[in-house]
């Protein structure tokens, strides 16, 4: 997403939108959100009538929206073909096809990694090599910044775990077809969310996500609303994280559900765990929050 700078701060920026705009209409006062680049964003907050101020934004790119080669998920560039959205390498469809094997930005996008059979006969312990085999590919190889690297002992699926842009993923010994590889923990390691009237309000307006790591010293949790019921089509794309107050913290922004797949509330809980951590409570609602 390119940087809106519809005010006329910088008509012909390009930059990539990292945050949100947030300031209230002069007339009718109604709250407007505009996505901007930090450049642009902090030069709108210092104009005193605005009475703005910016809030970091996550884009949510569902599957169906990219085009995967080699591991890279490309979307278009300005100035090249294509670039990856999850490393930032630039380049052609096929300079990706041919030069590539796997994206140093995405852990689960390494998929070529399998048990020679010369390895399956050396009697070798197989669950600890396919994780220093695993972290040799990865990060000597590729120079993936993996953080808080932890070996695994008698797991039935894991040889080690792993942090990765504040993404927990573990190295799964016993894929099919003799291979090995990463995979991100569902909802960050945590036992899946409690959902609470989810039957009492079909079709629901509103759910309400509240989450394990996200409340203050004195106990009160952060919360993030998604909208799908929403009568504005902008508002069913946003999910927004506000504080025990009520003020907006971060936004996520993805496509409404009607253009997704129709695995929509599954990939926006997934979505909603990767921008803003592990989920603990999901509460459906017929009223609308904001």
């Amino acid at each position: 997403m390119r940087c809106s700078t519809i005010k006329g701060m910088v008509p012909d920026c390009t930059g990539t939108a990292t945050h949100m705009l947030l300031y209230p209409d002069p007339e009718t006062q109604t709250a407007v959100r505009e996505p901007v680049c930090k450049p642009c964003g902090e030069g709108f907050t210092r104009r005193p009538r605005l009475k703005g101020r910016i809030v970091p934004l996550h884009i949510y790119m569902p599957r169906n929206a990219l085009r995967v080669i080699e591991g890279h998920r490309l979307v278009e560039d300005a100035e090249h073909e294509a670039r990856c959205f999850d490393c930032g390498m630039e380049g052609s469809p096929n300079w990706f096809r041919f030069q590539t094997n796997g994206c140093s930005g995405r852990p689960e996008s390494i998929t070529v990694l399998h048990y020679t059979r010369e390895l399956l006969e050396s009697g070798r312990d197989m669950v600890a090599e396919s994780a220093r085999l695993w972290w040799d590919y990865a990060v000597d190889y590729l120079h993936m910044q993996v953080e808080d690297w932890r070996l695994v002992d008698g797991h039935a699926e894991f040889s080690a775990y792993f942090t990765f842009r504040d993404r927990e993923y573990g190295v799964k010994y016993n894929l099919l077809d003799r291979r090995f590889g990463a995979v991100k923990l569902s909802n960050r390691g945590f036992p899946e969310p409690a959902l609470h009237d989810f039957d009492d309000v079909e079709p629901y307006n509103q759910a309400v996500f509240y989450f394990h790591n996200r409340t203050t010293d004195s106990g009160s949790m952060y919360f993030a609303t998604w909208t799908p019921g929403h009568s504005d089509p902008a508002l069913r794309e946003l999910v927004i994280l506000y504080t025990p107050e009520g003020q907006v913290s971060q936004i996520l922004r993805m496509p409404a559900p009607e253009a997704m797949e129709a695995t929509a509330q599954v990939d926006t809980t997934h979505a909603i765990c990767d921008a803003f951590g592990a989920i603990s409570d999901i509460k459906f609602q017929t009223r609308i929050y904001e």
